[in-house]
C-alpha cells in the first residue's frame, strides 16, 4: 500500500501520539507508523489475570505534578493518587528507615560546573562531608536505578538539571494512575483512532528517504512482508534512542537517505540506559503483615542483584515490583527468566530476612521485563554521559524544515526519561512543523 499524508510520524509512544494529536487538531493529515501491535511504546499496562490489578511493565509513576499529563488524566476521568514514599534500607544485614541515606540528593541537585561523572562527584562530596559508605552506595544505587545510568560515566550536571526540574514540578514523590498508565495514552490516541488509517500497527519503518519538503518512508511488517511506503512533506521521528543507535540489519534499525551525520554523531554521544523489571505476586502481602516493614512503600538493598523494590501503594495488593537499572540491569539482561527470578528472590530474602525457600513458597506468579530484548525500544531511556549535556539540543534540532525529532531523549528541559517529558517533546515538534508550514504559505 502506498499512502500520502502531510506528516508521517514514526512511533506511537507518548511523544508520537502527542505530536499526531496536535497536528491533527491543526487540520493536517497524519500517518503514524507503529512497529508493534499496540499503542504506548514504553508505557505498557497489563492486568493481573487473577486479581485484575493493573501492572506496569514499563513506565509506572507520575513524578511531581506535570500539568499536561494531569490534564489528560482529568479529561479521561482517571484517578491519580500519591504513593507511599517512605523508604526502607537493607545494608550489611541491618534493616531500617533509609531516609538519612538519601542526603546525597541535595548535593546532587545543586552540583555546579565543571561536569564530571557521578562517581567522581560522590567521592568529592563524601570526602568533604564525611559521608558513610552506606550513603555513597545509596547515591550510586539511586543514579543506577532512577536514571538507569552508570555512575562511572553519567553526567553530574545532567542529573542535577533533571533533579532541579523535578523539584519545580513538585518533587520526586510519585503518584500512580489507578486505572493503569496505558489509559492515559489511550485518551491521547482516541481522536487518532477514530480516523481509520491514521495509525498503522505492525508497520516497521525501515528506510526514510528525504529531501527538503519531501519524505518517503518505506515500511514492512514484523513478519518481513513489504507494505509499501508513505509519502509526506514532513516526518516526525519519535524512535527511542536505542533504536536510532541500531545499525541495519539489526531488527528495528532505520536507514536515512541521505544520511544524517550530525545526528549520528549526536546519538552516538548518548547512551540508552538498560532496565529490567520483575513483577511478583505472592499468596499474601507479607510485608504489610510485619511490624518492621508495613509502613514502607519502597525497599532498597544497594548491594543486591535487584536493588530496588516497591509495593503498588496506594492500591492494596499482593504484588511487589523489582527494578534494576544501569550496570545492575546489564548483568541481568539476556539471562533466562528462571535465573533472573532466582536473583530477585535472593534479593527479597535478604531484604526481608526470610529464607529463600520461604519466599518461593509464598510466590504465586512472576513476570520479567527485559527492555533490552525489545527490538523497537532497546533499553529504558536516554542517559547523558559526562560532557554530553549539550547533545539533547542537537538531537532535538529539526533538519531542513523536513525532519523533526521528538521523544524523551530530545527533552531539553530536564524531563528526559519521563512520560510527561516525552509528551512535551511531541507537542514541541508539532509546533515546529506548524511554524515551518506557516512560513512557507
Amino acid at each position: 500500500m502506498d499512502l500520502i499524508s502531510d506528516v508521517v510520524i514514526l512511533g506511537a509512544g507518548a511523544s508520537g501520539l502527542a505530536a499526531a494529536a496536535s497536528l491533527q487538531r491543526a487540520g493536517l493529515r497524519v500517518t503514524v507508523l507503529e512497529a508493534r501491535d499496540r499503542l504506548g511504546g514504553r508505557v505498557v499496562t497489563v492486568h493481573d489475570p487473577v486479581t485484575d490489578v493493573p501492572l506496569e511493565l514499563g513506565a509506572e509513576f507520575v513524578h511531581g505534578e506535570p500539568e499536561s499529563l494531569r490534564k489528560l488524566a482529568r479529561r479521561a476521568r482517571l484517578t491519580l493518587r500519591p504513593c507511599n514514599d517512605s523508604h526502607a534500607l537493607s545494608w550489611k544485614g541491618r534493616f531500617g528507615d533509609g531516609e538519612e541515606a538519601f542526603r546525597f540528593m541535595a548535593a546532587l541537585s545543586s552540583a555546579k560546573p565543571p561536569d564530571r561523572t557521578v562517581s567522581e562527584f560522590l567521592r568529592e562530596r563524601a570526602r568533604a562531608e564525611r559521608w558513610s559508605s552506606r550513603e555513597v552506595a545509596m547515591g550510586r544505587s539511586y543514579v543506577e536505578g532512577f536514571y538507569a545510568a552508570d555512575p562511572d560515566t553519567a553526567s553530574t550536571l545532567a542529573i542535577a538539571r533533571m533533579e532541579s526540574a523535578s523539584e519545580e514540578l513538585g518533587g520526586n514523590t510519585p503518584s500512580r494512575v489507578m486505572e493503569g498508565y496505558g489509559r492515559v495514552l489511550r485518551a491521547l490516541a482516541r481522536p487518532l483512532l477514530e480516523q481509520p488509517g491514521t495509525v498503522l500497527f505492525n508497520a516497521v519503518a525501515e528506510e526514510v528517504r528525504w529531501a527538503a519538503g519531501e519524505v518517503r518512508v518505506r515500511m514492512r511488517s514484523r513478519q518481513g512482508v513489504v507494505l509499501g511506503q508513505v509519502r509526506a512533506k514532513r516526518a516526525v521521528v519519535t524512535l527511542p534512542l536505542g533504536v536510532l543507535r541500531a545499525r541495519p540489519p539489526e531488527p528495528g534499525a532505520v536507514r536515512f537517505f541521505p544520511r544524517l551525520p550530525e545526528k549520528e554523531r549526536t546519538w552516538g554521544r548518548l547512551e540508552m540506559g538498560p532496565l529490567v523489571k520483575v513483577l511478583l505476586r505472592f499468596r499474601t502481602a507479607f510485608w504489610s503483615e510485619r511490624e518492621d516493614t508495613r509502613r514502607f512503600g519502597f525497599f532498597h538493598g544497594p548491594d543486591l542483584p535487584v536493588p530496588t523494590w516497591w509495593t503498588l501503594s496506594p492500591r492494596e495488593s499482593r504484588h511487589l515490583v523489582g527494578w534494576a537499572g544501569g550496570p545492575r540491569a546489564e548483568v541481568l539482561s539476556g539471562l533466562s527468566e528462571d535465573v533472573v527470578l532466582a536473583r530477585a528472590v535472593e534479593s527479597l530474602s535478604r531484604i526481608f530476612r526470610l529464607p529463600r525457600q520461604a519466599m518461593h513458597e509464598l510466590l504465586e506468579a512472576w513476570h520479567v521485563q527485559d527492555w533490552q530484548r525489545e527490538p523497537f525500544t532497546r533499553g529504558g531511556y536516554a542517559v547523558i554521559p559526562s560532557g554530553a549535556a549539550d547533545a539533547l539540543e542537537a538531537l532535538a534540532a529539526p533538519v531542513d524544515g523536513t525532519l523533526f525529532f521528538a521523544g524523551e531523549a530530545t527533552n531539553t528541559e530536564g524531563e528526559e526519561g519521563t512520560v510527561h517529558g516525552a509528551i512535551a517533546t511531541g507537542e514541541r515538534a508539532a509546533r515546529e512543523v506548524l511554524a515551518v508550514i506557516r512560513r512557507r504559505t
